[in-house]
């Protein structure tokens, strides 16, 4: 089957981790991938009576295969060199460049420069203005409500044997420390609502830095262990698992505008979305899926 199946993008991370990516054939679908109609799909409802319109849209088709064998290119080179530096430096590099900049960081290794440089990228749509107004409108209901709902929506995802195995395998949210991801988790979402959270040296940002670490120590430990079946499975952690949860809240907005029978958004609902938009940027969602 020929390489063409993924993206130039998707193909680059087997040579710029060779070690990494050894076991993953980006020259083949993994059985999680369930782009044919004859494919065993998890859809019930009205979503299954879409799927024969939903699998003809071949773009998008295109754009979801790609991302479902998709990581997180910058995190993931440095946290491999974890072994080199050891788990408290690598943690504590991080802390100094999102706290006082990379230059603070004495002797930075380029993996961490790289990572650091991705996340202060200005992507051409982003408006602080909205997204200030986004975290004002939306601070309310996130701090009543947002602990309970993410913890749920965490859970959840254990409903999905695909997306939940890392987690399971690693112990991430099994072992003695689960409590402390779990409140880790929903803790950042309520951070970047806080005011100023989302701008460079906000507390949202550097929290948004510590969910993409976290997530590629559990992706390449998955793939260092046999237990971990690729042509089953794919990719650990992918980027098409990690949406979801980043534009959740956007999508809900979306679906009430619909539902008005709106094709646009009031200046509130367009603050709510960008804050959404702006918070997955940070986490390392492609541009493509926000």
């Amino acid at each position: 089957m020929s390489t063409a199946l993924y993206s130039q993008a998707v193909l680059d991370q087997k040579k710029a981790l060779p070690e990494m990516y050894a076991r993953i054939d980006f020259a083949s679908l993994p059985e999680r991938f369930a782009g044919k109609e004859e494919d065993i799909s998890s859809l019930t409802g009205p979503l299954l009576k879409r799927r024969p319109e939903l699998l003809a849209n071949k773009e998008r088709i295109a754009l979801m295969r790609n991302y479902t064998m998709m990581g997180d290119s910058v995190s993931d080179a440095y946290v491999y060199r974890l072994p080199e530096f050891g788990f408290r430096k690598i943690v504590d590099m991080l802390d100094t460049a999102c706290e006082h900049g990379i230059e603070a960081v004495e002797d930075a290794p380029p993996e961490l420069v790289a990572f650091l440089a991705d996340m202060e990228r200005i992507p051409d749509w982003l408006d602080m203005d909205l997204i200030n107004r986004g975290a004002e409108v939306e601070r309310n209901s996130y701090a009543h409500f947002a602990p309970f709902v993410t913890r749920g929506a965490l859970f959840a995802t254990f409903m999905n044997k695909y997306s939940a195995l890392p987690m399971a395998m690693t112990g991430t949210f099994s072992g003695p420390t689960s409590a402390k991801r779990v409140l880790e988790t929903a803790t950042f979402f309520t951070t970047t609502v806080m005011p100023g959270a989302l701008e460079r040296f906000g507390a949202g940002f550097k929290s948004a830095a510590k969910v993409r670490l976290m997530h590629s120590m559990v992706r390449i430990h998955a793939l260092r262990t046999d237990k971990w079946d690729v042509e089953k499975y794919g990719l650990p952690i992918p980027q098409v698992d990690q949406m979801p949860a980043g534009i959740l809240s956007a999508y809900l907005v979306a679906l009430d505008v619909l539902k008005e029978g709106r094709t646009e958004f009031t200046r509130d609902e367009r603050a709510k979305v960008e804050i959404a938009r702006y918070r997955s940027f940070l986490l390392g969602l492609p541009e493509d899926l926000l």
